[in-house]
């Protein structure tokens, strides 16, 4: 099965990359039995069409990013604390998503790419969800230590008899949450699946679809001492498997 793998457009010295972060590859390689193809965004003045991509696919995963959808997507002005973007990779996300959405596409969207998906479906973000009376500090903390950086910020409740109460058997856990944009009106058609202590939603699924789902933090990110992060992923590829099924 090939898992199409979102690509981040990046400069690099005198050049551009495209990048997708090993501890995504890490983290499908430890439980998914599937091929990663990356999807690089469109180069500067380039066109993207997204259906002969997924016509090959199986599946899609929609990953972080430190840029964030631009708002005119979501029908607001820009502002610096919107910043900074990568208007590439919105380009290529939001044709993903529309697609894999008419295709019942199995898709995980990670980070942004939650985000994306809640933007996608017609809801909006807040920019600065920390400046929000009530609300913790979601940030990434200042590090140079990547397990500090990535590490444990805070619990999430997931919502009693929803799709991920169930898949963990569990009330609550605690991820690693790293974010300063975070939903604000919620998109059409998505299911709260969990909630921050302090009600920032955290992960999302799609009612509509066979296998849509979408969690602000970071489950690829050492994957194997997260008890959360093994049913998560094993359950994508058996809607992957269903899909390449028929």
């Amino acid at each position: 099965m090939l898992l199409g793998i979102i690509c981040n457009r990046k400069k690099h010295l005198v050049d551009e990359l495209q990048s997708v972060t090993h501890m995504y590859l890490e983290g499908v390689a430890e439980y998914m039995n599937v091929q990663p193809v990356l999807i690089p965004a469109p180069m500067a003045n380039g066109t993207f069409d997204a259906a002969p991509i997924i016509d090959r696919i199986d599946g899609i995963l929609m990953t972080g990013s430190t840029s964030n959808v631009h708002p005119s997507r979501y029908g607001h002005e820009e502002t610096e604390a919107h910043k900074p973007f990568d208007l590439a990779r919105d380009e290529a996300a939001f044709q993903l998503f529309d697609m894999a959405l008419q295709r019942d596409l199995p898709l995980l969207a990670i980070c942004r790419g939650f985000q994306e998906l809640n933007v996608a479906c017609g809801g909006t973000l807040n920019p600065t969800v920390h400046e929000v009376e009530g609300r913790i500090d979601h940030r990434m903390p200042e590090s140079d230590d990547k397990d500090v950086k990535f590490g444990v910020q805070h619990r999430v409740n997931f919502t009693k008899g929803g799709y991920l109460n169930g898949l963990f058997g569990a009330e609550s856990a605690a991820v690693n949450s790293l974010h300063w944009q975070a939903v604000d009106r919620l998109g059409d058609n998505l299911q709260i699946e969990a909630q921050a202590e302090d009600g920032t939603v955290e992960a999302v699924k799609h009612s509509a679809a066979n296998y849509c789902v979408g969690v602000q933090w970071h489950p690829e990110y050492q994957a194997g001492e997260n008890i959360i992060s093994a049913p998560l992923f094993a359950d994508f590829e058996r809607a992957m498997k269903a899909y390449a099924n028929g």
